[in-house]
């Protein structure tokens, strides 16, 4: 079966390394809290020009790419990987064509230099964090469902290194990974029965290195806070964390919310959110130098199954992810109850909570308003300007990895009239849709118009682009198949109401939503912080104050 990864392109990195001078314990126990060129069309004296153009372009090619091969070889030695699954029978759920459902897992593994950063523990691995991302079949909505790392679960046997391991018949979910990421993708699939396509697995080194390559997440609190669990350290207001600031956002249990484990994925929700936006709104993925350093980082901090372990997979994911709008992206928490077998410390799903798990294994969007949502229509020429379609000669070129988009905006175009169009079966990788024309003659102009207008794209799609006579649709994760009639190319949106009770739900939407302080007291702490028991985290935080702790913020 064909990995939905490598279904993405052959996932050329669009980016090389900067040019010099560019300036640029046992088994569950000691539980740690915390598409070639296509035809140009025209004269024969064109097509020779445009040839002699493209082989210049292509020597150029090869020049980047002598250098970028090494640089690639070494990101791809810097990425460990292994068995996607080493549970003891076959993943259940069915394989949706296009979507991916991904295994995000944080470990608290304290090898390396874990320890200096989380403490030193000699106790097996736990998966502190289990987040499941489902990427739609269109590439338009994603969902990313936290599982509370305390729910009792029945996990399958699982093999790692030739060993097989077995769970009891009660068992936190945390500890499938006492074992290895593939037993956590076993246990996962088992509790959800969605089919799992790739893990990304990431520890505490991990989480500083690539929010130093980001340059820092954007967060905010409501108040001051002090966790000295986690050690989060934050007065009210905006803040910058890197590194090991970054990181205490992360493990805080005590600072925000209900003070709880599920408090905890919905901070976390907020930093990926927070994360999403400076990806975006920075531009940190146009700039080269910016890119290596993200790629270096990410090829270092992440563990993946073998179907993920190379940089241009990575990268191609990266493009995938980083085309979904941020308002179609939602961030929920499986529906959980407490625990019979032990009610005081472990969670159950909820019964609605297979809704949830359903809605996300059928690619039913839990974003809402995203079945009905379509691009803004470009803008239509006048009926003076309008010309006959069956004129225009439109080349439609696959940006999106996706077999078959480009002939089924093909047959779309067709439709409204657009009888002279060609496949190029030549990939063109692109994030947004564009609709490519040359400036040289105002008719060009209005021919892309109209194309623009027929599939429903806006007008920022408009690209003027030297050398062609034909309008070229290079056709973007954001074109959904048949947006210009109405129809949608998603199936539709989840029962949220019903899917989601009792459970947080969030869009990430166009602001980062800001951490509200928790207001009960700190309870349970270690004997090296009883001066804060019983304060509340703003207290606490003027007490730390006192002391001379710096604020997370402050920290390199």
């Amino acid at each position: 079966m064909t990995s939905p990864v490598d279904s993405l392109g052959d996932g050329r990195a669009a980016y090389g390394p900067p040019t010099p001078g560019t300036g640029g314990g046992g088994h569950g126990t000691g539980r740690r809290d915390s598409n070639g060129g296509g035809s140009r069309g025209g004269s024969a004296k064109r097509r020779k020009r445009a040839k002699r153009i493209a082989m210049g372009v292509s020597a150029f090619v090869v020049l980047v790419a002598a250098a970028g091969c090494a640089w690639i070889y070494q990101l791809d030695s810097n990425i460990k990987h292994s068995a996607l699954d080493t549970g003891s029978s076959p993943q259940k759920g069915a394989v949706i064509p296009g979507a991916m459902n991904i295994m995000i897992i944080g470990s608290d593994t304290r090898l390396g230099g874990n320890a200096s950063l989380g403490g030193q523990d000699d106790s097996l691995p736990h998966a502190d964090v289990e987040m499941l991302l489902h990427v739609s079949a269109d590439h338009q909505n994603a969902t990313v469902m936290s599982i509370p790392r305390d729910t009792d679960t029945s996990m399958p046997d699982c093999t790692q290194n030739g060993k097989t391991y077995h769970f009891p018949t009660h068992d936190q979910i945390t500890n499938s990974l006492n074992y290895g990421p593939g037993c956590t993708v076993s246990a996962v699939n088992n509790l959800t029965g969605i089919h799992i396509d790739h893990f990304m697995m990431v520890d505490f080194d991990g989480v500083v290195n690539m929010s130093d390559a980001v340059g820092g997440v954007d967060v905010c609190t409501d108040h001051n806070v002090y966790d000295p669990g986690s050690h989060l350290k934050l007065p009210a207001g905006k803040h910058t964390l890197v590194g090991q600031g970054a990181l205490e956002f992360l493990r805080t249990r005590h600072a925000f919310g209900g003070a709880s484990d599920t408090d905890r994925a919905a901070t976390q929700h907020i930093f990926l959110s927070a994360l999403i936006h400076k990806m975006k709104s920075a531009s940190t993925l146009a700039d080269p130098t910016n890119v290596y350093s993200l790629a270096e980082a990410g090829s270092k901090a992440f563990q993946v199954d073998d179907g993920l372990s190379g940089v241009t997979k990575l990268i191609s994911l990266a493009n995938t992810l980083g085309g979904i709008p941020s308002n179609r992206i939602t961030f929920t928490t499986m529906p959980y109850d407490q625990d019979p077998y032990r009610p005081s410390a472990w969670l159950v799903p909820k019964p609605n909570a297979q809704q949830l798990f359903d809605a996300i294994a059928n690619d039913q969007s839990l974003t809402p308003g995203s079945s009905s949502s379509k691009p803004t229509a470009g803008a239509t020429p006048s009926a003076a300007q309008t010309i006959d379609p069956s004129t225009v000669e439109v080349h439609v070129f696959n940006g999106t990895g996706i077999s078959g988009r480009a002939a089924a905006v093909q047959t779309e175009l067709a439709g409204k009239g657009y009888s002279n169009s060609i496949v190029e079966h030549t990939p063109m990788p692109t994030g947004a849709s564009k609709v490519e024309y040359s400036a040289s003659d105002p008719r060009y102009k209005r021919e892309a118009q109209q194309v623009a207008s027929a599939l429903g794209l806006p007008d920022s799609s408009l690209t003027a682009t030297p050398g062609l006579t034909t309008v070229h649709v290079v056709v973007g994760t954001d074109l959904k198949v048949g947006s210009g009639s109405g129809s949608s190319g998603s199936k539709p949106p989840a029962n949220i109401g019903q899917a989601t009770q009792d459970a947080s739900v969030e869009v990430a939407g166009d602001t980062v939503q800001c951490a509200k302080a928790s207001i009960y007291r700190l309870e349970g702490m270690p004997a090296s912080a009883n001066a804060y028991q019983g304060l509340t985290v703003e207290q606490a935080y003027a007490l730390a104050t006192k002391n001379g702790i710096p604020d997370s913020d402050k920290q390199k």
